[in-house]
């Protein structure tokens, strides 16, 4: 059974660690997650309000997702990471962690809601277009209302 919930500072390490488990590229490092989740860190166009979800098997952390409030892009919310381990992914664990993050941000008032993605990771890209996002440009996308996605994928 896997439980998604709000992340604590005291889940960094474990997210950090399925970060470098994965050798995921994106994200961040321990140290810097730490400061984003303390909200002593702030990516561009960010604000204050922000959280993590993570998805959480007993005794791992398999997944996880962070958003925060924003102004990039005119938009309203960011999702900054959302990592499922491989063993996990085509579970619908993404999907859940996606509908906490879009839970949080609809709560706060946040919409439209951007992602960075990088132009070659076709199955993110797959799987936020399923959720209804589009293409912003080159490395980004965006929901015009990320409520969309608390209904889950798009048939």
């Amino acid at each position: 059974m896997v439980a998604i919930r709000q992340a604590t500072l005291s889940d960094v390490p474990a997210m950090s660690a399925l970060r470098e488990a994965v050798q995921w590229e994106g994200g961040a490092p321990a140290e810097r997650m730490r400061l984003y989740l303390a909200g002593e860190h702030h990516p561009r166009h960010a604000l204050a309000p922000r959280a993590a979800f993570v998805a959480d098997r007993g005794e791992a952390v398999i997944g996880y997702a962070a958003v925060h409030l924003t102004r990039r892009f005119g938009c309203e919310g960011e999702l900054e990471w959302l990592l499922v381990a491989p063993e996990a992914r085509g579970s619908g664990l993404a999907d859940r962690l996606l509908r906490s993050a879009a839970g949080w941000l609809v709560q706060r008032g946040a919409h439209r809601v951007c992602v960075d993605v990088a132009p070659d990771n076709t199955r993110a890209r797959r799987f936020y277009r399923r959720h209804g996002a589009t293409d912003l440009d080159r490395c980004w996308m965006a929901w015009d209302d990320i409520a969309a996605a608390l209904d889950g994928p798009a048939s």
